[in-house]
């Protein structure tokens, strides 16, 4: 009896830069990008908000992690696939499903587990701590810029819609 292969995960790659997509500074050892709202093509607007946020290792394009604070259904992935499993992020009240994900930046040794958990334990070693909590003040940052930039514009239309119906 031989050994059939097994076929090979379709592992995510990282974002390229521009269509929303904010290069993340996390020291020497991690490549992390944020989407304020990744909407994916094809998708009918819902009203879920869905930031996203892609976690690798310098030098390599494959996803090691991935953390989908949506505003429902919030999850995150290991070394996210095509038809990867989505773990939940647990959100208790008071909290807001990016604060859960941003914790993981905030408690090194979380995300270390984490990132052990991709079979990345090498650069798991690595990471100052420093680096992945300024990873999480940058992100909320990030998205604080831009829902204001967001009610600014939607003000202005507001105020352009108003004109013409006048």
């Amino acid at each position: 009896m031989s050994e059939q292969p097994q076929p090979q995960r379709m592992q995510q790659t990282m974002p390229e830069d521009g269509a929303g997509w904010h290069q993340v500074s996390a020291g020497p050892h991690l490549h992390i990008m944020f989407h304020p709202n990744r909407q994916l093509l094809g998708r009918e607007a819902d009203g879920i908000e869905r930031p996203s946020i892609v976690v690798a290792v310098a030098g390599k394009r494959e996803q090691a992690l991935r953390f989908d604070p949506f505003s429902a259904g919030s999850h995150y992935h290991i070394r996210p696939s095509l038809r990867g499993r989505q773990i939940p992020l647990w959100v208790e009240e008071g909290q807001t499903p990016l604060d859960v994900a941003l914790k993981f930046f905030e408690k090194p040794l979380r995300f270390r587990g984490l990132l052990a958990q991709a079979e990345e334990d090498a650069v798991a070693l690595r990471l100052d701590d420093a680096d992945l909590a300024s990873a999480a003040r940058q992100i909320r940052e990030s998205l604080h810029r831009c829902r204001a930039y967001a009610r600014r514009l939607t003000a202005r239309i507001r105020l352009v819609a108003g004109a013409a119906n006048r």
